[in-house]
């Protein structure tokens, strides 16, 4: 699914999250490497001026991670999501597989050529997060 797409998808969905209310101001990080770096451009660009956006590579992860609320993996980036549940903050991918195995929480696929949520219970629930049951009962769930 092309990251714009994903990013305009991923804003609205997260006012499905308690913890994000209308006053927070949401501040999220872009972890990429060199393989993504026209991928994370268009994907900051789908975000919109709702979320506050900081694009890092994941050996920055670590220093960066206390002050964010989200944290998108690019494709191929998956093996520091372990800092989002020590730190509570909710993990994002459009890697499908890494939701299906419980590596991050929230992630978007396609599934009879129409976008599709998915969402890992255990994962959500490792990084003290929620979302509301309107997006529950849409998304594909994983546990």
């Amino acid at each position: 699914m092309p990251e714009n797409i994903q990013a305009a998808l991923l804003s609205k969905v997260l006012k499905f999250n308690p913890g994000f209310s209308d006053s927070t101001s949401i501040k999220m990080l872009v972890v990429y490497n060199n393989n993504t770096q026209i991928n994370k451009d268009e994907f900051i660009r789908g975000v919109g001026n709702s979320i506050e956006v900081k694009a890092i590579k994941p050996e920055e992860l670590k220093d960066n991670i206390s002050e964010t609320n989200v944290v998108y993996f690019m494709p191929g980036i998956n093996d520091s999501s372990k800092l989002c549940n020590k730190n509570k903050v909710l993990s994002v991918t459009g890697t499908p597989q890494y939701v299906e195995q419980g590596e991050i929480s929230l992630g978007f696929g396609v599934e009879n050529n129409k976008p599709k949520i998915l969402v890992n219970l255990t994962s959500l629930e490792q990084e003290g997060q929620s979302f509301s049951s309107d997006i529950l009962r849409i998304a594909k769930i994983y546990k």
